[in-house]
């Protein structure tokens, strides 16, 4: 299968990005070790990316520019082509190929995959900020959200949480209860896109306690067990990931203010 993705890339834009990240994830052996073994994840500041956005476009190819071109703010849409660009750029180094041989492709769930699932990969994204997750091992979800969100849970909490999960907010100090329920809401993103189905299932209707292994809810793995995963993340931020039980998760990166010098 080709990949939508391919293109005939400008070739300076896209050596200076591909240069650029060479430095940011240099160790290629690490990053296939991680994915044969467990699951490699990245995650980037996308500010110092911005010089390289016309490299990004030259990675992506014109059908994923115009995914990204279909956010409603300009920021929106170029942090979107950098998050598309670094996740192609990670994948190849876990396949050990060019980036335009990777393969990369939304199914009709508008979930990212590879052919013949040669490797399961997530995506998140928000703000400034994207982490990206791959397996070898078996179907994997990655979620990060600004911990600002937190203050706004509030009126979201009959619409994320079980009615069990309900009653063990309740018993939170008023304090904790926004951060807790952002975490519980990253946990079930993360399980949903392991599972391939988005936001087809209701969050309200499954618990996901933390640290829990539980069988995917649908999808086309049904049943087939991941483990929830708490990742380590800088203060502002909160992250969740679903993957197989075996799969230990391995950070290859993480923002800092030279990633792209």
């Amino acid at each position: 299968m080709g990949s939508p993705d391919a293109v005939e890339p400008d070739a300076p834009a896209r050596h200076g990005f591909a240069q650029a990240f060479a430095r940011a994830l240099p160790d290629a052996d690490a990053t296939r070790a991680a994915v044969a073994s467990g699951v490699a994840v990245a995650v980037f500041d996308l500010a110092p990316w911005r010089q390289h956005l016309d490299g990004a476009d030259a990675l992506i190819g014109p059908e994923a520019a115009a995914r990204a071109g279909r956010q409603r703010l300009p920021a929106q849409r170029d942090a979107l082509r950098l998050a598309y660009a670094l996740h192609r750029l990670v994948l190849a180094q876990a396949l050990d190929c060019t980036p335009d041989a990777v393969g990369l492709f939304r199914d009709g769930k508008g979930c990212p995959r590879l052919p013949d699932d040669r490797l399961y990969t997530s995506l998140s994204h928000a703000g400034d900020r994207v982490a990206i997750a791959v397996s070898a091992i078996g179907p994997v979800g990655i979620d990060l959200e600004p911990a600002v969100r937190a203050l706004d849970m509030a009126e979201l909490e009959e619409r994320v949480a079980h009615p069990r999960e309900r009653q063990a907010l309740a018993a939170l100090p008023p304090a904790l209860r926004g951060h807790a329920l952002l975490e519980l809401w990253v946990r079930k993103e993360a399980l949903l896109k392991a599972a391939g189905i988005g936001l087809e299932l209701e969050m309200d209707v499954f618990e996901a306690p933390p640290d829990a292994t539980l069988p995917l809810p649908g999808g086309r793995w049904q049943g087939r067990p991941v483990r929830l995963h708490s990742l380590a993340c800088d203060e502002p931020w909160v992250m969740a990931m679903a993957a197989p039980p075996e799969a230990a998760p391995d950070t290859l990166y993480r923002p800092h203010p030279g990633g792209a010098d």
